[in-house]
């Protein structure tokens, strides 16, 4: 605690500036918190463009968090997710104002952005002034990182026999193509997405740190595998950043979701909680077999279906139900197919909650872990394929029914899974049950202790290093009688550069992801 006492002064202001999608915003809100925590007297301003202010606002403290507004208007109004991502870097100017206004409020303050993933642009705006740090948080968590990275380094790719392809970095572990997204399979390396990620993975390089969604005792080889691909870097895994579910008891049914109404009437572990997030859906024709299948199975469930077409122009799963099939379920007492925001942190924390169909996105897996329960994995897009992978393979809690919305699942399929996670006879069931309760057991460590694996613990070490860097920038920079200015291991006049921080095209072949 003295190295804390000791730089507390000197984390002056942190700014936090998440990619405008919800699953963003969340691990942002939550590590607003921690700094909070760790820093009482720090000013602490989350950035947003004006879609995204009042969702952000919702959930933060008033007192202690800023919310800084910058314009945004994307030209069109595409659905392409890649759109969207080039559409963010025309923030560029604004942000660069609002962090040049911050310097020249209070000179002697230091700045500390810390950055989503795909705002790689932001490491930009620290260049050049000392009195200004920059660090990345992966919202997701170290393996689905690693293996996301790693890929698209490794573009155009080339699959064997099998269609299976292996990463130079991580020889023992093979991808499907099955698990990629058709963007990623089909990228020759001067496509428009993989520019737009090559950019991301420069920036890391050019970090001052990277934070990680994760916790050291949670994923320690997915940890292991991105610290080995970015050497250069501290990797601080502050996770896991989730909310923690509310303590209204059952009783108090007159603010509480219906939904948890409905669960508190059923057995302990006898519910299945279907929902994919709220960016991607399933096809309406897997929605018909989905349906199905959990009819046929006998299993009571919960099912939040998203009632609007997704970023990959899917159409709603709602146009796929069978007639009639949400009236029969509910009458019959067996399943709510609700088409409304559901509290998902405290449908997962009811004990009536057994297993969580997902697509696995890494909030989503980090809070059913964080409830103990297994699931059964769909994975859509992106690093879900890859978080599937390490919930199956690595930690034993989930076992996965289909990858993406091409797959032809069949109900047969739908019943088999959802028999093995819930059936009374399945000898799958104990097993998951037991290793997600390991799993939740290193969550509540990582989120109620203040050891120094804990996200209280990695949270202070963090800001107590990214103080200790600043403070000895001033130094040397107050030193050099205007020699070369930047980060450490920027070169001065005359001295050959580190090529890991020249041009982004040589950060991108050096780097190992």
């Amino acid at each position: 605690m003295a190295a804390e006492t000791h730089h507390h002064r000197r984390v002056d202001h942190v700014v936090l500036f998440p990619f405008m999608a919800q699953g963003h915003f969340a691990p942002f809100r939550c590590l607003a918190a921690l700094v909070r925590r760790c820093r009482p007297d720090a000013r602490v301003t989350v950035v947003a463009t004006v879609d995204a202010a009042e969702s952000i606002r919702a959930h933060l403290d008033h007192d202690a968090v800023a919310v800084h507004v910058l314009p945004f208007s994307p030209v069109g109004a595409s659905q392409r997710l890649i759109d969207l991502f080039l559409a963010s870097e025309s923030l560029r100017p604004a942000f660069h104002q609002f962090i040049a206004g911050l310097r020249r409020s209070d000179p002697r303050a230091y700045v500390h952005v810390v950055a989503d993933m795909f705002l790689a642009w932001t490491a930009d705006v620290a260049r050049g002034d000392p009195g200004v740090r920059h660090s990345v948080l992966l919202t997701t968590g170290g393996y689905g990182s690693a293996l996301y990275f790693s890929l698209w380094n490794s573009v155009p790719l080339v699959p064997d026999d099998a269609e299976c392809f292996q990463l130079p970095s991580f020889p023992d572990i093979r991808v499907h193509r099955s698990q990629l997204t058709d963007h990623l399979a089909t990228a020759d390396g001067g496509d428009e997405w993989s520019t737009f990620i090559h950019r991301q993975i420069a920036a890391f390089s050019r970090a001052d740190a990277l934070l990680v969604n994760t916790a050291e005792k949670l994923e320690p080889k997915g940890l292991s595998m991105l610290r080995q691909s970015l050497n250069n870097v501290q990797v601080f895994p502050v996770g896991p950043l989730l909310r923690a579910a509310s303590s209204s008891s059952p009783q108090e049914t007159t603010s509480r979701s219906p939904i948890l109404v409905w669960l508190d009437k059923q057995p302990p572990g006898s519910v299945l909680y279907v929902s994919f997030g709220s960016l991607y859906t399933i096809s309406a024709s897997q929605a018909t077999e989905l349906a199905m299948g959990l009819q046929k199975s006998g299993h009571k469930f919960v099912w939040v279906v998203q009632p609007a077409a997704d970023v990959n122009g899917s159409e709603s799963p709602s146009s796929g139900l069978p007639d009639g099939f949400a009236e029969r379920m509910e009458v019959a007492g067996r399943g709510l197919v609700v088409q409304c925001w559901a509290p998902q942190v405290e449908i997962l924390a009811h004990p009536a909650t057994g297993a969580f169909l997902t697509h696995c996105g890494w909030n989503s897996a980090q809070e059913s872990l964080a409830a103990g329960v297994p699931m059964v994995g769909w994975p859509l897009s992106a690093e879900q394929f890859y978080n599937a992978k390490l919930l199956v393979e690595e930690m034993g809690v989930c076992v996965e029914l289909a990858r993406s919305t091409a797959a032809a699942v069949t109900r047969d399929e739908v019943l088999k899974a959802v028999d093995r996670v819930l059936g009374e006879t399945s000898g799958v069931r104990d097993v998951m049950r037991r290793k997600a309760a390991e799993m939740k057991e290193a969550i509540d460590a990582a989120r109620d202790s203040d050891d120094e694996y804990s996200s209280l613990g990695v949270t202070r070490r963090f800001l107590d290093a990214m103080a200790r860097t600043s403070s000895v920038m001033r130094t040397t920079i107050s030193g050099t009688s205007g020699e070369a200015q930047g980060r450490p291991g920027w070169p001065k006049r005359g001295m050959k550069p580190n090529p890991l921080n020249t041009e982004e095209l040589i950060a991108v072949q050096e780097l190992k992801i």
